[in-house]
């Protein structure tokens, strides 16, 4: 008895017309037709089949169609397909076809190549004139030269919000497959609106390469849905944006900020920053996103984070410019530390708690550290790798928690509050303003070891107390315009008053 080996032969239809076919196509269909061998089509809604029952009224033709009725989701879809024309090689070789070109466009060839490949099943490819070739031809476009961007409409419609910005790239012609329905344009136009206006002009192409019914319908965007013209055989060709009008977009933000630095006509304040001038914008940026945190203000938190990103981007671009590192260096060591500090998640390792990671963090720095030929120094120190630019007080907080690590703390709270009254009569008992100054220090030093003993971050208390006292104060300032009058006219008595009326507004 003779082995059959397993095998599929997936043969591409062109795009619509029977003319359009290769002849080593054509031979296996007639071949098969005269064999009374089944031929499997994912789909039948395709004028190539209709012309091949015409011309081939012997071909046992049996498609998938009635999955697309089943299906909920696309990428499902595709894997029962291949799926079921891998269970049906196993029994004996196939013929799997597919509109316009197999590896064009033909999600489910993919996922069929790479089940094929699990299984053992070997595959070849009959090559077939793809819809490119017809569609480029009735739009008169060279993807070549424009530089054309293709999408298929299944993957699309089926992005999170969020991701639709690192598939779609605005300022490229964009081509988008497969708009097989209204549905699916419906899902493309809610997709391509998070980059698009409303109002920017689409053409959806219909039937191309199948002379009698080709066309391109032009439309703004928000239409693409309206009276079901979108099919089985259905393009749409989005043009480009100019660069500056995607803004929720990532590379809006690149080309904005080279333009600002470019030579001679860019802007004169941006082209003159440095690195270190821009270094109090990034001071300023940090807390106001951090106060926009404090505040639970979500809209101001969006504003300012995007105020803070600028600064990443000019002090990349200035970089740039000066020959150092680029925009893509700053993804890169942040997207390769991440992947390489995170092993539970993106790896083999594992932890279950907060701890765990910390101290998986700590060994990844460490090893980060030999790898890079930086020796530890030999005698360690405790105070390694913190900043001086950090604020003051979380300085003093991190310095008392490290040195706690080694046994130099207090044994109870008792003796850090004596601790504080100490340092509070030395400052009593100074004269000169360098003493005093030393004094100071030395009890916000103090108030700092105080707070961690009641395991409070000074350095949020403190800010949360500024905010109080301003939300307060401008309260006072509030009844003084009713009362109308100056703030500076109010008697010692009165500006009790009036703070006690502040604290019962704002709450205390």
């Amino acid at each position: 008895m003779m082995n059959i080996t397993p095998s599929i032969t997936i043969l591409g239809l062109g795009p619509g017309d029977v003319q359009d076919l290769t002849m080593q196509a054509h031979d296996l269909l007639a071949q098969a037709a005269q064999r009374g061998e089944t031929v499997y089509f994912r789909t039948i809604i395709h004028p190539t089949v209709e012309q091949l029952r015409e011309e081939l009224p012997t071909l046992n033709i049996t498609s998938f169609d009635s999955f697309y009725e089943e299906s909920t989701a696309w990428r499902s879809l595709y894997q029962r397909i291949a799926e079921e024309v891998c269970t049906l090689a196993m029994q004996s070789p196939i013929i799997y076809a597919v509109p316009g070109h197999p590896l064009i466009g033909e999600t489910s060839v993919q996922i069929l190549l790479q089940f094929a490949r699990e299984r053992g099943l070997s595959t070849s490819i009959v090559a077939g004139l793809s819809f490119l070739e017809p569609v480029c031809s009735l739009l008169g476009l060279d993807p070549f030269d424009t530089g054309l961007h293709i999408v298929d409409a299944t993957i699309l419609a089926g992005l999170d919000q969020d991701e639709i910005a690192s598939k779609i790239l605005p300022a490229t012609p964009l081509l988008i497959t497969q708009v097989y329905n209204r549905r699916l344009a419906s899902q493309v136009k809610l997709a391509l609106g998070e980059c698009y206006p409303d109002e920017w002009p689409v053409k959806l192409v219909r039937a191309a390469g199948v002379s009698a019914d080709e066309a391109a319908l032009e439309m703004p965007l928000y239409e693409l849905d309206h009276n079901n013209q979108a099919n089985h055989l259905s393009t749409l060709y989005v043009p480009p944006l100019d660069a500056l009008t995607p803004l929720r977009l990532p590379d809006t933000l690149r080309y904005i900020t080279k333009r600002l630095r470019r030579e001679p006509d860019g802007c004169p304040w941006d082209r003159q920053q440095t690195h270190q001038t821009l270094t109090r914008y990034v001071i300023e940026e940090t807390y106001e996103v951090v106060e926009a945190i404090e505040e639970n203000d979500m809209e101001k938190l969006a504003d300012e984070l995007g105020d803070l990103l600028l600064q990443v981007y000019l002090h990349a671009e200035i970089a740039r410019q000066e020959g150092h590192f680029a925009l893509g260096d700053v993804y890169e060591n942040i997207n390769a530390k991440m992947l390489r500090r995170h092993p539970h998640v993106f790896g083999n390792a594992e932890a279950s708690t907060a701890g765990q990671v910390a101290l998986n963090w700590e060994e990844i720095k460490r090893q980060e550290r030999l790898n890079a030929g930086i020796a530890a120094p030999e005698i360690e120190t405790v105070f390694k790798n913190i900043p001086q630019a950090t604020p003051a007080l979380m300085v003093a907080q991190e310095y008392q928690k490290r040195v706690a690590k080694t046994g130099f703390e207090f044994d109870n709270l008792e003796e850090v509050l004596a601790k504080l009254e100490e340092e509070l009569q030395e400052l009593r008992q100074a004269t000169s303003k360098e003493e005093q100054q030393e004094e100071m220090g030395d009890l916000l030093f103090l108030v700092a070891k105080l707070a961690r003993w009641y395991k409070v971050d000074a350095e949020e208390a403190l800010r949360a107390a500024n905010r109080k006292f301003r939300q307060r104060f401008q309260a006072m300032e509030s009844f003084a315009r009713q009362e109308q009058r100056e703030l500076t006219t109010y008697t010692t008595s009165e500006w009790i008053a009036l703070w006690n009326r502040a604290k019962q507004q704002v709450g205390k």
